[in-house]
């Protein structure tokens, strides 16, 4: 069995219960598996642009959602979840969180207005010690005062610092939508040899 199947399996409640389970048990199977340890290729290339396209969804999902609550928006462009910053602005398309989305565009093009990327912010991490506290600032060089404000005003029409929306009803009715052919694509994929 190729490693992408058995995360699929791992991730996801089994054959029977999968094509029962809601939208909410499917989603929350995913959150309660995504980070065990015998998960951690998950987020591998080539293991993860193997798996379903709405399963890739989820954990980008959930991932955007966890390191904004730890770190807020500079914490998840630093970190390995930056690294999929188009793949998750993207997934906020499909399932509709349009403001998320445009929020995580204009984030996108402020970096670029100043000659960053999600990797560069990320190859500057690999220097420091693991554990070690560091500040945006310091680490990444950048002491223009504008850049932090540009960035908290475009994170402010996130939903994440909103209470009227919320991303993972979005990603619910996303989820409830395309099941029927998740299911099947998760069959398919289960059965290749």
């Amino acid at each position: 069995m190729e490693i992408y199947q058995t995360i699929l399996r791992r991730l996801l409640p089994d054959d029977k219960e999968l094509i029962n389970a809601s939208a909410d048990e499917i989603m929350d199977h995913v959150a309660s598996n995504r980070y065990r340890q015998e998960n951690i290729q998950l987020k591998d290339e080539e293991v993860f642009f193997k798996l379903p396209a709405l399963l890739r969804d989820i954990v980008l999902l959930i991932d955007f959602d966890t390191e904004l609550n730890m770190n807020g928006i500079l914490g998840f462009l630093e970190n390995s979840t930056g690294k999929y910053l188009n793949e998750t602005i993207e997934a906020l398309e499909r399932i509709g969180a349009v403001c998320d989305a445009d929020a995580m565009k204009a984030i996108k093009r402020i970096l670029e207005n100043y000659n960053l990327s999600t990797g560069k912010l990320h190859r500057d991490l690999q220097d420091l010690e693991p554990y070690e506290i560091n500040h945006f600032r310091q680490v990444h060089a950048i002491a223009d005062d504008e850049f932090f404000e540009e960035i908290q005003h475009a994170a402010d029409k996130l939903s994440t610092y909103s209470q009227e929306e919320n991303i993972f009803d979005h990603l619910l009715t996303y989820i409830e939508a395309n099941k029927r052919s998740f299911v099947e694509d998760v069959q398919a994929m289960l059965s290749e040899k």
